[in-house]
């Protein structure tokens, strides 16, 4: 499968000028992917045009990028924040299924500009990608716990080396988008274990990923957990919550404190977002997919929702209380 798949891709984009975007407020897979990406491409290819373009990082992803720099000054995170469609002739979609979280700076919808796209992602597909046309030559894998696992694999199966900066970029990847493996599988760790030998301590990795969390992000968390309700559900206890922003961070706090399932609302500009999380645990023994129940549900709300089993957001322009609701109920389906 991963063979067909991979030269179906590599035969689709060969020759062309590629362009390579992810998901505004870019996190540590969607940096490792795009940027261990363009150099895989550079290595096959030689010749091609291929670019990078970010919108803005999240703030993480901005303390990560200044740690590794230091570490390793002449490293290349070359990309560019300037769009321009003229020229390109493949755009690469990586760690998002859904172009609604890609912002341009000129406004362009990717989707008329007549350019092929194609979809490097690990999250669930959803019925709004399955009723496009679908490229045949998109990487869509949801049982990884990482986009960058996928780019891994392109390196293996093409045997192209990887430096010792990419090596610790990917594992970054994997640890926290697998929420440092509580959301993995075994896969997960084997791939870290695969990259990590002499020349790698994985305990300077975990110092790398050392982010000191701000002010604002403390009591957003503190806010969060002093107006949470609680809703038991059987055995099961879920968590619901409102603050006015880090919604992600305080719905992962809630699972610490001890929920099996956390809801946590915020507003951002003129939307609503919605941060869910579940236990693992949880997940494999009710069946739960919280990335599929809120896709499920901003289909029906006209806004833009999904993720994994165990973690997923929604934005939505429509009151909230209706969606949580919503959202609650097809929770209580499965525990």
């Amino acid at each position: 499968m991963l063979k067909f798949k991979f030269d179906n891709f590599i035969a689709f984009i060969q020759n062309k000028t590629i362009k390579i975007l992810t998901h505004d407020l870019v996190d540590i897979d969607g940096l490792a992917s795009c940027v261990t990406l363009k150099y895989f491409l550079t290595q096959y290819f030689k010749e091609q045009e291929i670019s990078i373009y970010f919108s803005e990082f999240a703030k993480s992803t901005k303390q990560y990028i200044r740690n590794l720099t230091k570490k390793f000054p002449e490293f290349d995170f070359s990309f560019s924040k300037s769009f321009k469609a003229s020229g390109t002739d493949v755009i690469l979609i990586v760690d998002t299924n859904n172009l609604n979280q890609i912002e341009l700076n000129n406004n362009l919808d990717l989707s008329n500009l007549g350019i092929p796209l194609i979809f490097i992602d690990h999250h669930y597909l959803g019925e709004k990608l399955e009723k496009t046309k679908l490229n045949a030559s998109n990487l869509i894998f949801e049982n990884y716990s990482s986009t960058a696992e996928i780019i891994l694999n392109l390196f293996e199966y093409y045997k192209i080396p990887l430096t010792v900066p990419l090596k610790i970029l990917i594992i970054a990847a994997i640890i926290t988008d697998s929420g440092f493996f509580k959301h993995g599988n075994n896969r997960t760790i084997q791939n870290v274990s695969k990259l990590i030998g002499e020349d790698i301590n994985i305990q300077d990795i975990f110092f790398l990923l050392k982010n000191e969390i701000d002010i604002s992000e403390k009591i957003a968390k503190i806010k969060g957990m002093q107006r949470v309700k609680m809703i038991r559900e059987g055995d099961f206890l879920i968590g619901i919550s409102k603050v006015s922003s880090y919604g992600a961070s305080v719905a992962m706090k809630l699972i610490n404190l001890g929920f099996d399932v956390a809801i946590v609302l915020s507003k951002e500009e003129n939307q609503y977002r919605i941060n869910t999380r579940a236990k693992k645990a949880v997940c494999i023994n009710t069946g739960l997919h919280l990335g599929k129940i809120l896709e499920e549900i901003s289909e029906k709300y006209k806004g833009n929702g999904g993720g994994h089993d165990g973690a997923a957001s929604l934005t939505s322009n429509i009151e909230s209380d209706t969606i949580i609701t919503q959202i609650i109920e097809k929770i209580k389906h499965y525990l």
